[in-house]
Formats: C-alpha cells, structure tokens, sequence
C-alpha cells in the first residue's frame, strides 16, 4: 500500500504502478475506477498528497502576482463552488 501511494503520488500511471509492485494492471485498474479497498484509497490518496502540495504552491505564486496561478486559482475557486 506505501509503494503504491508513492507512487500514485509521483503521477505514475496505473500501468507503471501495476509493473513496479507486481500487479495485474487490468485488475488494479479496475479497482482504482470502481473499488472501496485499501489499495483504492491508497492510490488516490497519493495523487491527492501531491495536488494539495501543488495546488499550495499555485496559491502561494497567485498571492504574489502570478498571472498563471490566479488563472489556475480562479478555475480552483469555480470548481469547488459548483461542487458546493
């Protein structure tokens, strides 16, 4: 499960994940789409520790001035409005 996340948190793709620990890609595929296990939640929980770092990140340059990260920040903002 730790290979996993860090992995998932490095944006390797299911496939590369599947070969490095020794896994059925089909079946590891298929449970990230539609599973509740540990193995699910530990891929998608490594994508999500390195998007809160990125997305920290963006902020932190939007704050400062960064045309890019307000854009990125704006679309961020409108996202978790509609989510709402």
């Amino acid at each position: 499960m730790e290979k996993v996340e860090e992995y998932a948190s490095l944006f390797f793709t299911v496939d590369e994940i599947s070969l490095i620990v020794d896994l059925s890609p089909s079946d590891f595929r298929r449970e990230v789409r539609y599973g509740k296990s540990d193995l699910a939640k530990a891929y998608h929980r490594g994508k999500l520790k390195t998007m809160i770092e990125i997305r920290r990140l963006t902020v932190e340059f939007a704050k400062k001035g960064s045309p890019q990260a307000e854009a990125f920040v704006k679309d961020y903002i409108e996202k978790q409005e509609e989510n709402e």
